[in-house]
């Protein structure tokens, strides 16, 4: 049995479905994956986005078999959050992790306004987490301070929130009962796909028997391990 990742492709490898597949084989887990949008791109700046037509998506899911867990990232438009939201209605996979994408780290747009609405409405609903960093997390609730964030998107009917980036390091985990501070590095320079790395690396944890706390925690590590890795190399070395 796969897991499912329905997200964008970024033809510079670093983010979206590459990334995604990257992060569950090194895990030893299968994966099927769902574009729903090509983007014009490189590691540093997005350039433009067309859609893959809602009717191959469709088709796509339909054909699907069995999937235990869906890793969720960029959607484009509020076609693609509904066609994805009834998928899951119907399909109940074990785990929905969305990685809700809405602005590249550069400022272009992912996700339409409807788009965002119809996430907030009926896509966040049915997720077993949901994955925001700071600044995605103030855009979605309108909410300033970080515990009142994963409160307000808890409310939304995820069971999980995890809150990453708190003051460029920790991050934080809700239940709906109690509030858990991760604590991590501090890492000095931006990566390309950290959000995607980690999204997908919380799924394989859950799918390999973590519980959500501990598949938090070992999310963190794994991303913080992996970028110490590809540090960027100074001209001294």
């Amino acid at each position: 049995m796969s897991v499912l990742i329905i997200a964008g492709f970024d033809p510079s490898g670093g983010a979206g479905i590459y990334r995604d597949i990257s992060v569950f084989k090194s895990l030893g887990i299968p994966s099927e994956s769902i574009p729903t949008a090509l983007t014009v791109q490189t590691s540093e700046k997005v350039f433009g986005t067309s859609p893959i037509p809602i009717k191959n998506i469709k088709e796509s899911l339909e054909s699907l078999k069995k999937i235990r867990g869906v890793k969720i990232g960029m959607l484009y438009d509020e076609k693609v959050v509904k066609v994805v939201s009834d998928f899951l209605k119907e399909r109940k996979p074990e785990y929905v992790v969305l990685d809700p994408i809405i602005n590249s780290s550069s400022g272009y747009p992912l996700i339409s306004e409807k788009g965002l609405k119809g996430m907030k409405k009926s896509l966040i609903p049915v997720s077993t987490f949901i994955t925001p960093n700071l600044a995605e997390g103030k855009l979605l609730t309108g909410e300033k301070v970080p515990a009142n964030i994963v409160k307000s998107l808890h409310c939304l009917g995820t069971k999980y929130v995890i809150l990453t980036g708190i003051e460029s390091k920790d991050d934080l985990f809700y239940d709906g009962k109690k509030i858990e501070l991760i604590k991590g590095s501090k890492i000095d320079f931006s990566f390309h796909g950290s959000g995607c790395f980690y999204s997908s690396y919380l799924l394989g944890e859950l799918i390999l028997g973590s519980n959500p706390l501990q598949a938090a925690k070992k999310a963190k590590k794994a991303i913080e391990e992996y970028m110490e890795e590809n540090r960027p190399k100074t001209d001294d070395g």
